[in-house]
């Protein structure tokens, strides 16, 4: 097999990596870089077979954009839903992608490839490295992971029973060089959370992916402990909605301490966008029974009650008027700073309004070193080769004695 990382090597984000065997050849992701890049990827440039996407964030999807509409893409079918979600609350047009979905834990065949995904923790729904078999060889795509989510079992246990005789380990690292980061459990954030809800005395908000799963089961939990009542933007609804559809458990707007705020200012937007769009029929009935929806009116009667998750706070700080107010930012730190972030003024305004206390409870989605350790330890791969890091060379040192491959963007190498 050959393998070539386009992107990825020496950069966290932006992943793709091609896989060629037999005359065939595959995509593992196929990302957008998450600021600016060293290296550019064009597909167009590449010739390739079939995309393997291995969860839904855009710096392992976002090129398939792109893409021509009969390369067949292999997908989890959960994470194909959230990628329409966002295009749809953000304008803009449904995928023509030729979309295939598997399972977790079942081989499937690209020939000459045999694939086995493994459903993986990390603050995406769907999330999945590959084993990739070809001519006698095995490769392992890690895909992004932790250990410290909701989902920590299933890396407990892959590694009790990791799959045996890889050749060669592609391993992500992005918390290598982050070790000054708190470990924390998503447990952890409940907590904290927790904390903050009990101790202000006004509205708290909450600023967090709206696909960040996890997370909004973290927020619920809290919220429900604290006796208020979780209220939700449509979008965020929307994704629940997605959810509760496999996962009995997950948090829907059917619940007696959930509500979507539906209608006013903040909701506009959302509304529009699927105002005219059939899929929503059903949704939008939904979201106007009164036992499901509630408006900034009535939480304004008693803002105390409620936890409120927007991405337009600053809409609702206008229409409430608190006089204090909690929120919880509970996202990388990096996107407060403008070298990551262009649009890092939105944020940073509402931290520094005097009537916002700012509170930061959260966790990475990323495994730290220590758990890259473990995960190194049980796979034994014959080779190591760094990707979606920054600091490939301190692989060798942190995962010895596994010998390790600091490949460049760009390079071709056998296995």
């Amino acid at each position: 097999m050959e393998i070539t990382i386009h992107r990825g090597t020496q950069e966290i984000g932006g992943s793709c990596v091609q896989i060629s065997s037999g005359g065939c050849s595959l995509l593992i992701d196929a990302g957008l870089p998450l600021g600016e890049t060293r290296t550019e990827v064009n597909l167009s440039d590449i010739h390739f077979d079939a995309v393997l996407v291995s969860h839904p964030h855009q710096d392992h999807y976002g090129l398939i954009c792109d893409l021509d509409p009969a390369k067949p893409v292999y997908i989890g079918e959960t994470a194909r839903k959230m990628i329409a979600a966002a295009r749809v609350f953000t304008g803009r047009e449904p995928l023509k992608n030729d979309f295939r979905h598997f399972k977790a834990w079942k081989p499937f065949e690209i020939p000459p490839f045999r694939i086995t995904p493994y459903l993986t923790d990390h603050s995406s729904v769907d999330s999945f490295g590959f084993l990739v078999e070809a001519e006698g060889k095995r490769v392992l795509y890690s895909g992004d992971f932790r250990a410290h989510g909701r989902k920590g079992k299933l890396f407990e246990n892959f590694v009790a029973r990791p799959p045996r005789d890889v050749d060669l380990l592609l391993m992500e690292g992005t918390m290598l060089g982050r070790e000054s980061e708190t470990f924390k459990r998503e447990k952890d954030v409940e907590e904290e959370m927790l904390e903050v809800l009990k101790a202000e005395p006004g509205p708290v908000f909450l600023l967090c992916s709206g696909q960040h799963v996890d997370r909004l089961c973290t927020a619920f939990r809290a919220c429900r402990r604290s006796g208020r009542v979780f209220v939700v933007d449509i979008y965020t609804a929307w994704i629940l909605q997605i959810l509760s559809e496999r996962f009995e458990r997950t948090p829907h707007f059917r619940l007696e301490d959930v509500r979507v705020l539906a209608s006013g200012g903040t909701a506009r937007n959302h509304y529009r966008s699927i105002e005219d769009n059939s899929d929503f029929d059903d949704f939008r009935k939904e979201l106007e029974q009164p036992d499901n929806a509630i408006t900034e009116a009535r939480i304004a009667e008693s803002p105390s009650r409620y936890f409120i998750k927007s991405s337009r706070i600053d809409l609702l700080l206008k229409s409430l008027a608190p006089s204090q107010c909690g929120l919880i930012y509970s996202q990388w730190s990096g996107y407060l700073k403008e070298e990551y972030n262009p649009e890092s003024w939105k944020l940073t305004n509402l931290r520094d309004d005097p009537r916002v206390r700012f509170h930061e409870p959260h966790t990475s989605g990323h495994a730290f070193k220590r758990d890259l350790k473990r995960y190194a330890k049980a796979v034994n791969p014959k080779l190591l080769v760094p990707i979606h890091t920054e600091k490939k060379d301190e692989y060798a040192k942190c995962f010895a004695p596994i010998p390790v491959k600091a490949a460049a963007d760009g390079e071709t190498f056998q296995v």
